[in-house]
């Protein structure tokens, strides 16, 4: 047997005659790690979700939003900005090439929908018959807004999944009579489980109406909040965004110099913006994680610190028998180095699975992939590397005569 092989084997029986400190041991980097484990898996299925979402909504959509650019994503309460107005739309469908199809977009919160003895305060928004197909979104049951319901300025509504479960938990929504703010509105559609945009918003949680019903009965103003645009070549996004914002800007009237009162939002910069969001939020976690981490390393090497002492004995024994110094330092780094693997491997199963958990109940979202055991190896290494540093060092200076004839603490 060589050396190497006699240190390992002086090692590992050295952890299976004191389970429970080699136990201890093991606890601080298995928390550490778990945190770490945690954050990464919800960090990586942040980042998938909000990829997904972004693609989902569209690929070859540009979504104009009164405001300034700093305005990415809707605000939590209505901004009440009259700078846009379906002349606009109109303007920007017949004036600019590469327009497949435009929509005006006027919506409030607030809106109280009921039915029967039910009743929903939600969100609602006006729309044009185009809509539908600019957003990706689908009808599950009846159909979506007909032109001559927008001509027409039609009493007619399409509830979200959210809303109608909860209006019609038993189902039988379509045709079926709401009132919204308190005049009739008869459900001509369901819309498909869309779950949460990009920015956070719940899509299930609204209705829609044509916007000439919005703009003249629900509303009663004729701003919108923003104007959505299908482009039919996706290469040419960046300039056809261009090309609105310049006739905006002439319609406007806004001179050389002087800020936009509306915001032109690509794909990208939703897919930014919400990934600087999640980023931030990464980087506050990990911060947590690796202090998680070397608060665990620190607590290993005080629990080998402490078995230095104990082991005074064992170690004098070993010197005498003929044990080099080098050989005791190794065998110190190799137990600590066992024992923060096997917490790691502890760590990243429990921080997988306390991110799977927590994606199954709905409050993050998770994917499992090889980082997380990368992470955990490396962190498990660098804490056993550094909590054996001290405490292999003093068990090596141990002068064995001394060791031998003392005492265990």
């Amino acid at each position: 047997m060589s050396r190497a092989q006699r240190i390992t084997t002086h090692a590992i029986a050295s952890l299976r005659a004191n389970r429970a400190r080699a136990l201890l041991m093991m606890l601080g980097p298995a928390a550490g790690v778990a945190m770490l484990s945690a954050v990464i898996v919800s960090a990586d299925g942040a980042r998938q979700q909000v990829m997904s979402l972004v693609a989902k909504h569209g690929l070859d959509m540009i979504m104009v939003r009164a405001g300034g650019e700093s305005q990415v994503f809707a605000p939590r309460a209505d901004r009440g900005l009259s700078v846009l107005f379906a002349e606009d739309a109109l303007a920007i469908e017949a004036g600019i090439p590469g327009v497949a199809m435009v929509s005006p977009v006027q919506n409030q919160r607030g809106i109280e929908v009921v039915a029967r003895d039910r009743s929903v305060v939600t969100r609602a928004f006006g729309v044009d018959s185009d809509w539908l197909m600019i957003r990706r979104w689908a009808v599950t049951e009846g159909e979506f807004i007909a032109d001559s319901d927008v001509a027409d300025a039609n009493r007619t509504v399409l509830l979200g999944a959210k809303v109608a479960r909860e209006l019609f938990p038993e189902g039988g929504a379509l045709g079926q009579t709401v009132r919204v703010n308190n005049d009739p509105y008869v459900v001509k559609g369901l819309f498909i489980e869309m779950g949460a945009s990009a920015g956070g918003d719940d899509w299930d949680d609204r209705i829609v109406v044509p916007y000439t019903t919005a703009t003249r009965r629900l509303f009663n103003r004729p701003s919108l909040e923003q104007i959505v645009i299908r482009v039919s070549d996706a290469s040419r996004m960046l300039e056809t965004a261009e090309r609105v914002r310049a006739l905006l800007r002439v319609r406007h009237q806004i001179g050389t110099g002087e800020a936009d009162d509306f915001f032109v939002r690509e794909p990208e910069d939703v897919e930014g913006a919400a990934l600087d969001t999640s980023q931030t939020l990464w980087r506050m976690l990990v911060i947590v994680a690796v202090l998680a981490v070397a608060v665990g390393g620190f607590a290993t090497a005080n629990l080998m610190l402490a078995g230095v002492s104990q082991r005074t004995q064992e170690i004098g024994l070993r010197r005498a028998a003929g044990a080099r110094a080098g050989d005791i330092t190794r065998q110190f780094v190799i137990e600590s180095l066992l024992v923060t693997m096997m917490g790691g491997l502890v760590g990243v199963v429990v921080g997988a699975g306390v991110a799977l958990g927590l994606a199954s109940l709905g409050y993050a979202a998770s994917r499992v992939s090889w980082m997380p055991f990368a992470a955990a190896l490396v962190a498990s290494v660098a804490i056993g590397i550094m909590a054996a540093l001290v405490p292999a060092r003093r068990a090596a200076q141990l002068d064995p005569a001394v060791a031998v004839r003392s005492r265990p603490a």
